[in-house]
């Protein structure tokens, strides 16, 4: 009846504290598994010069924060922010942008870490930090046929340029990057109204002929109004319907700085925001009640233009030259040792 009641007793521990731990176990081996390579698949491995750097990841969709080493977690951002269809020199440019723009946020490299989510260095909100995939994310983006190939890809781009990142003077560069620039990157202070030396505007033809070098967006005069209504207090069409633009201010080279709707100055940001255009390199006709908007371009058009960068190297430019050319006067050095 003793040995029964023993019996009894460890059960009931088990089922109090013994059970929930493993329970709590395999649920967060679970949450973690969408970050790391699948086990069963042979993956190129990464190993850093400089040992291992650890960051904390905040991921809004699921409210909580992940650990990662710098190396998995930059896999997961050139996956999300470039095509793996990339030449492999683009990928490792990507991979030392991508590192370097982390590093600069990092609590432990002096950084202010992601300031809307504290408990994190980054997030994966890609209109804050970087884009990020998990492993599985990634994986099932891709064809099953090429899914492994292509973060083999993205993984070795990652491993050759392991610690890596783009300097001035020394100092981690605030390492920019978009996707189209339409034919030549802005300056810095064109598009933020900061200068910063080695975010100087330079000529690239090695994106023409490429998505994004040319779209077409018809609006009528109606849509047109309602999309700018935050902007401009009166509708901003004339009796006859048709849209009232003019006083167009441009940068040096191109972009839209700020036009005028209806006898209001709206900037060319804004216009791009209501419109949801790829870019201010944006010319316009008007036709009857239309307005179309011809923009060359996708994304602010500062620093490492992602389709020139393709382009380069597929004229047999390597990543080091690739990053000295998009951004001024920089050098790629190796972060310090942890």
């Amino acid at each position: 009846m003793k040995r029964l009641l023993v019996i009894f007793l460890l059960l009931i521990l088990f089922l109090v504290i013994g059970l929930p731990s493993l329970l709590v176990r395999g649920c967060r081996q679970e949450k973690e598994s969408a970050a790391l390579p699948p086990p069963t698949v042979d993956f190129i491995p990464i190993v850093s010069p400089v040992g291992e750097v650890l960051l904390t990841v905040y991921l809004p969709e699921k409210e909580r924060v992940m650990t990662l080493s710098l190396e998995e977690y930059l896999v997961g951002v050139v996956c999300a922010e470039m095509p793996a269809a990339f030449a492999p020199e683009a990928l490792k440019a990507q991979a030392v942008s991508a590192r370097t723009y982390t590093v600069n946020q990092l609590r432990a490299f002096g950084g202010g870490g992601c300031d809307r989510h504290p408990a994190a260095d980054v997030c994966t909100d890609s209109t804050h930090c970087q884009a990020w995939l998990g492993y599985e994310e990634a994986l099932a983006a891709w064809p099953a046929e090429e899914a492994v190939d292509n973060l083999n890809k993205i993984r070795a781009a990652v491993a050759a340029t392991a610690g890596e990142v783009v300097t001035y003077g020394g100092e981690l560069i605030d390492a920019v990057f978009h996707s189209h620039c339409g034919g030549h990157t802005e300056n810095s202070e064109d598009a933020w109204s900061t200068v910063v030396p080695y975010l100087r505007g330079v000529p690239c033809p090695y994106c023409a002929g490429t998505r994004w070098s040319e779209t077409v967006h018809e609006f009528t005069g109606a849509q047109f109004a309602q999309a700018v209504a935050a902007y401009v207090a009166a509708v901003p069409v004339s009796a006859a319907g048709r849209p009232l633009l003019g006083g167009a201010e441009r940068t040096s080279t191109g972009r839209l700085k700020s036009v005028t709707i209806a006898g209001e100055t709206v900037t060319g940001r804004d216009l791009r925001a209501a419109l949801n255009l790829p870019s201010t390199n944006v010319t316009w006709e008007v036709t009857g009640d239309k307005v179309v908007f011809t923009v060359k371009g996708h994304g602010h058009g500062v620093g490492l233009c992602q389709y020139g960068a393709n382009g380069m190297a597929a004229q047999g430019k390597t990543y080091r030259e690739i990053l000295e050319y998009y951004y001024t006067g920089v050098e790629v050095s190796l972060l310090p040792s942890t």
